[in-house]
């Protein structure tokens, strides 16, 4: 049969956690879908432990690389392969509930939305209790998020969560018609990137206020990672994003460009930061001194080491194979 959903799954040493998240999607309450796992050369044991699974799944294909891309052209060859009505995004190292794929599926088809996602449940392997990423009105209530709103959940000190975590449920139709594809030179962001350039036209996301989808927080993830040439690339999209956008759109103009100028913050306090680490305070001083928008930036390193002492003894770890609870 024809599935109606390909997930899609881009691998990069995730054998840690890669069983924990397949056997997860196998007790889905709907059943319509594939899997498609790409292994962007992997050091670890990911393909074996994938062609195991794809050994009595046969919604299960597994394709490997021929060298290491990044996760965006892992996911640009996956919806190549794709067969279904929908493509989900999946991540190797996080999990989804049994009724994730269910709840999208009937959001989508019944308020006609092209993209879905849902809230997610942010949880880390310290910890035995998952928290709701999303609150207020967006964790209650069905909305439609437009390209200015989405943006602007992503800037440095917005006030709400940024949007671009949220893992999209994507018709693939809309993709294989619009011709949009994740950009390859983005190491991190790339799936903000894709649902912003998708949103482009005047297109809207829906979002399910549920949380299905559980997100592993851990200190080797690549969300986590930032670099000047990272920051580099993500300044070069939205610059395209502006260059493209109609021009009527006016209230997604003024976030990109604030985007922009976040963008350009961080970029500004990743040179402070290499200037500290290589003993060039005066040239540090200087720039930070100029620029007081990222002085808040520049105490979080010692804001986190305190919050950690605040927390006192860590919980116990989650054994192999035991999924965390939801917090109430």
């Amino acid at each position: 049969m024809t599935p109606e959903i390909s997930v899609l799954m881009a691998n990069f040493n995730g054998a840690r956690h890669l069983g924990h998240a397949i056997r997860s999607l196998e007790t889905q309450t709907f059943r319509n879908w594939e899997l498609i796992f790409v292994d962007d050369c992997s050091g670890d044991d990911s393909v074996a432990l994938a062609n195991r699974f794809a050994e009595r799944d046969p919604r299960i294909q597994v394709v490997v690389q021929d060298r290491n891309r990044g996760p965006a052209a892992a996911r640009n060859r996956a919806i190549e392969l794709a067969q279904g009505h929908w493509v989900m995004v999946f991540d190797s190292d996080d999990i989804v509930r049994p009724q994730r794929l269910e709840v999208l599926r009937e959001r989508a088809r019944s308020d006609r939305a092209l993209i879905v996602a849902d809230n997610l449940l942010v949880f880390s392997d310290e910890k035995s209790l998952a928290k709701p990423f999303l609150h207020g009105d967006l964790a209650k209530v069905p909305h439609w998020i437009g390209l200015a709103e989405f943006i602007d959940s992503g800037r440095i000190y917005s006030r709400s969560a940024d949007l671009g975590y949220l893992k999209p449920f994507i018709s693939l139709d809309l993709l294989r018609d619009t011709g949009i594809r994740y950009d390859e030179k983005l190491r991190i962001g790339e799936d903000s990137d894709l649902i912003a350039r998708l949103l482009a036209p005047g297109l809207r996301l829906r979002l399910e206020p549920s949380a299905h989808y559980m997100y592993r927080k851990h200190a080797s993830s690549i969300s986590h990672r930032i670099h000047r040439n990272a920051i580099l690339a993500l300044i070069e999209a939205n610059a395209q994003l502006i260059e493209e956008l109609p021009q009527e759109s006016a209230d997604a103009m003024a976030a990109l460009k604030r985007r922009d100028a976040s963008l350009q913050s961080m970029l500004l306090y990743d040179q402070v930061i290499t200037m500290l680490k290589a003993g060039d305070y005066r040239h540090a001083v200087s720039a930070s001194i100029g620029a007081p928008h990222i002085w808040p930036l520049l105490t979080q390193p010692l804001t986190a080491r305190l919050s950690k002492l605040a927390e006192g003894p860590r919980r116990p770890q989650l054994r192999a194979g035991t999924a965390p609870q939801a917090a109430d």
